[in-house]
């Protein structure tokens, strides 16, 4: 027996998200997507908040304030939380699309303040409140600091019982570091992969033999077949690209 599906909103549903649209003087064609991403109740999520509108692919800022002018008449301003929060959303969206995760936070808030956001510091910390965006802390390398300090402060912990631990704990809380704002879909996405390679690339490769071995078997093999074994034997993660040609290489690995 085949599986159900997901269920997409009903034509109930999408007809009052119709309606709401047309009072707004939105595209009515952006019905069935609205309703299916705001779910049940998106004629009233949309009232009552117009520039749920954004989430909708294709929308821009502007049209969507369009939209929220028509409904709300003098209760609209650029200064309504709402905007706010739904500018920041949508910048975090367009970023995700051009490769960016996350978005360093003076990043964000400079964008926010060209999309005409009064104060785009509070605009971020009402996403994050309500839940629409997470924050992160990356620690910054700086040039000439001793290697093994671990993000947050973390690395200090065990030592700061021994000679010199409580200087190095002040050492750690003072790093700087970099806020980094993201979706939360994403940047959890990024972090568990980012985690995973980590721990592949600092793994230990197993030996199959000596080092000698290695070098005679990368001898034999020369050319880029000869590096590719090398590579692999002396790193844990190694990429191999190539075209058609370069399918011998793993064959001679």
């Amino acid at each position: 027996e085949r599986a159900a599906g997901p269920v997409g909103p009903t034509p109930e549903a999408v007809q009052a998200v119709r309606r709401v649209l047309a009072e707004g003087g939105a595209p009515e064609a952006l019905a069935p997507q609205a309703a299916a991403l705001l779910g049940e109740g998106a004629e009233d999520a949309l009232r009552a908040d117009p520039w749920r509108l954004l989430r909708v692919g294709g929308v821009r800022p502007e049209q969507a304030d369009g939209f929220a002018r028509a409904l709300l008449g003098a209760a609209c301003g650029p200064d309504d939380e709402r905007r706010g929060r739904a500018v920041t959303v949508w910048l975090l969206e367009q970023a995700a699309l051009a490769g960016h995760t996350a978005l360093e936070l003076p990043l964000l808030t400079a964008a926010l303040a060209e999309r005409g956001v009064p104060d785009p510091d509070a605009a971020v910390q009402s996403a994050l409140a309500e839940g629409e965006a997470l924050a992160f802390q990356d620690a910054l390398e700086e040039p000439g600091a001793r290697p093994g300090g671990a993000p947050g402060g973390s690395g200090t912990a065990a030592g700061a019982d021994g000679p010199g631990g409580a200087e190095a704990a002040e050492e750690d809380e003072e790093r700087p570091v970099r806020v980094l704002i993201g979706l939360e879909r994403f940047a959890l996405a990024e972090e568990s992969l980012a985690d995973g390679l980590a721990r592949l690339v600092n793994s230990t490769p197993k030996q199959d033999g000596s080092a000698a071995d290695w070098e005679r078997a990368a001898d034999a093999a020369r050319g880029a077949a000869a590096d590719l074994v090398r590579a692999v034997a002396g790193h844990g993660l190694v990429l191999h690209t190539g075209g058609e040609a370069s399918l011998a290489e793993p064959a001679a690995l």
